[in-house]
């Protein structure tokens, strides 16, 4: 996937203030590595995937 998507996301995540450390336990990846792959760009899809749920669910 494209870094746009990833970038869309981490902004709809800090909309709804979900806490970067949930994010980490939920999705199992580093925000420093979202980071990277939001600048370097392609981005695993699973791992866009599991954004995508995390942003509907909320924090929870």
């Amino acid at each position: 996937m494209e870094s746009a998507d990833l970038i869309q996301l981490m902004d709809q995540i800090e909309e709804k203030k979900i806490g970067w450390d949930v994010v980490e336990e939920k999705v199992k990846v580093s925000h420093d590595i979202l980071k990277l792959y939001a600048q370097s760009g392609p981005v695993p899809v699973t791992l866009i995937n599991n954004l995508k749920k995390l942003v509907e669910e909320g924090a929870e």
